[in-house]
């Protein structure tokens, strides 16, 4: 973490020259209180001495330089091994911020080697970490490259480029013109029915045919300023190609879903949040994020299809394609399109019916559609294994680290040297120093020293540890409040 002032916080008191608050390089701090993740992580103090103090929420160490070095007590308390030893002896796990005591992290096992040999551990790990670093630093920026890789196929979708040697290679196909004849057409069939429903439910009968004089059919696309088409496409706005079915949502809060839970998905603006005991619609549909910062954003997609037996809430238009128009070619488009010009509001971001009516679509013939459709659904097939793949291989490297850090405190990371001090000879002085003066080097006062387990009896079936393994030792952490 860089220290700034985005990171960092301001006091008004003054605190003195010699103050123990103050940090200096080298000091370990570690969360005394945290989420159950992060409680006992250990964090390693490398700026300026007499320039920052810490929160009551940390702990200090200030490890002893003769006996371990600070980057190598930063990094095994960060092991797996520690942080489980830590959080198992947490207090108030249950609630929100599970806390360690200065008492419990004294009393943390730390496996000592050689002060010589802890150097070389921390020059191995560095250079793996920093493999690791750049290994995952490429991961990181996979996601990104593959967001920039479904726009680019859908940008190229939608100005015909993708399909442009298909259209040479398919010039009779139906004319996009002969598709909307028939869209009308079904347009006014379906409005006639509905009136006619309507009518009869009344017990009244039409007369005459005057009453189809009130149909009115969506107002054409103004194609002056829009961008040109290839050769055999139209403009044309939603209302023309889509039926809209918003007036049949109900929303229902959360508590009324919580006493009819059940098997149909209960969507919302950008997706399935919840499950229910009835539905509202049956067969295809396209639902369009009616509000919300990501109709800004476009951290995700605003569009998505929904098949099947299902309930939508009034944060998602409900859309019905016309003419066998796939949805796939629309879910694709209105992922693509900007419509920031068409929203309202600024606390509440919403795309308004009438807005996303009067939209403008590229529409070639109804085989082009489906090509299109197919190779985007390809495209985005290949980016989902792509990210997975990522995603899977960001986890192995964590993995990866916590085995590495295990390895280095099993003491078989590197080659260990016969020539270096045992840490035993050195703890044995530090002991025999403590009992002479009665007290810690640090002033506090006498503390329990902890240790490991045993070790394994003699007819365990555990490896047998190489005679120069002996050269480690076992220390419990010191901790300065």
């Amino acid at each position: 973490m860089v220290l700034d002032e985005t990171t960092t916080k301001r006091i008004t008191e003054q605190i003195s020259d010699g103050s123990k608050f103050w940090l200096k390089p080298g000091d370990l701090l570690v969360q005394r209180a945290n989420s159950l993740e992060y409680v006992g992580t250990a964090a390693l103090f490398n700026g300026p001495p007499n320039t920052y103090i810490y929160p009551d929420l940390m702990m200090r160490l200030r490890p002893r330089d003769e006996i371990s070095q600070a980057a190598y007590l930063w990094r095994f308390i960060n092991s797996l091994e520690a942080k489980a030893y830590l959080r198992d002896r947490a207090t108030g796990t249950a609630g929100n911020m599970p806390k360690i005591s200065g008492a419990t992290l004294r009393e943390l096992p730390v496996a000592v080697p050689p002060l010589n040999e802890q150097g070389r551990i921390v020059a191995k790990l560095e250079a793996l970490t920093a493999r690791s670093r750049r290994a995952t630093e490429a991961l990181d920026a996979i996601p990104a490259l593959l967001e920039r890789f479904r726009q680019s196929v859908l940008a190229a979708a939608f100005r015909g480029d993708l399909t442009a040697d298909w259209r040479e290679k398919n010039p009779d196909v139906e004319p996009v013109e002969e598709l909307l004849k028939r869209i009308r057409a079904e347009r006014r069939r379906r409005w006639e029915e509905a009136e006619l429903a309507k009518m009869r439910a009344k017990g009244k009968a039409p007369g005459d045919d005057r009453w189809k004089e009130k149909y009115e059919a969506p107002v054409p696309v103004d194609a002056s300023e829009l961008r040109e088409l290839p050769e055999g496409w139209a403009w044309c706005t939603v209302e023309e190609i889509l039926t809209n079915y918003d007036h049949k949502r109900v929303p229902l809060r959360q508590e009324e879903r919580s006493l009819r839970r059940g098997k149909f998905p209960y969507y919302g603006a950008f997706g399935v949040i919840d499950h229910i005991d009835a539905y509202l619609f049956d067969g295809s549909f396209l639902l369009v994020a009616e509000d919300g910062k990501n109709l800004l954003d476009r951290k995700r997609p605003i569009a998505l299809q929904a098949s099947g037996r299902f309930w939508v809430n009034n944060h998602a238009h409900v859309l019905q394609a016309l003419g066998d128009i796939p949805l796939g070619y629309l879910e694709g488009y209105f992922n693509h399109v900007d419509l920031s010009d068409r929203l309202t509001g600024i606390d509440q971001v919403k795309l308004t019916a009438g807005a996303l009516h009067r939209t403008p679509v590229p529409l070639p013939s109804l085989k082009e559609q489906k090509i299109i459709s197919e190779i985007i659904e390809a495209s985005f097939a290949r980016a989902a294994t792509a990210f997975a793949l990522t995603t899977d291989a960001l986890s192995q490297l964590a993995v990866l680290d916590n085995a590495i850090l295990a390895k280095a405190f099993r003491g078989e990371l590197i080659p260990q040297d016969p020539n270096d001090e045992p840490a035993s000879v050195l703890l044995e002085r530090l002991r025999a120093e403590r009992e002479l003066n009665g007290k810690t080097a640090n002033g506090a006062g006498r503390r329990r020293a902890a240790a490991f387990p045993p070790p394994a009896s003699s007819n365990s079936t555990a490896p047998e540890r190489k005679p120069h393994a002996s050269r480690r030792s076992q220390a419990p952490a010191r901790s300065r409040g």
